[in-house]
């Protein structure tokens, strides 16, 4: 995924695959530390496109999916699903290592 791709997406968009990003990260922490606190237990993405739609409150949600995400501990732990990851995570995923300038995230098999 491009920095183009990326910025051509609305916010509830974004949202939701920051929101992918960190369920497939294979260090629970990432998710119960604190990104509760931001994201809804239970959010489905019509109501993800409601919360989220509003450049405010998607900003709240970046600052706190950047905080967990480049976090050395749960980074190095990667990516995992017993299913697999799907791709457009990986993407996204990769989008931020960049962003953020981390190693690429691994995906855990």
């Amino acid at each position: 995924m491009t920095k183009q791709e990326w910025e051509n997406l609305e916010n509830y968009q974004k949202a939701w695959k920051l929101y992918l990003i960190m369920i497939y990260m294979n260090d629970e922490s990432a998710y119960y530390s604190g990104w509760l606190y931001i994201w809804p237990d239970g959010e489905t993405y019509e109501q993800c496109m409601d919360d989220f739609e509003s450049d405010e409150a998607y900003q709240d949600l970046e600052r706190s999916f950047k905080a967990h995400y480049s976090d050395e501990e749960i980074h190095e732990a990667g990516l995992y699903s017993h299913k697999g990851v799907p791709h457009e995570v990986i993407e996204a995923a990769h989008y931020w290592d960049k962003e953020l300038g981390l190693p690429p995230i691994k995906v855990v098999k």
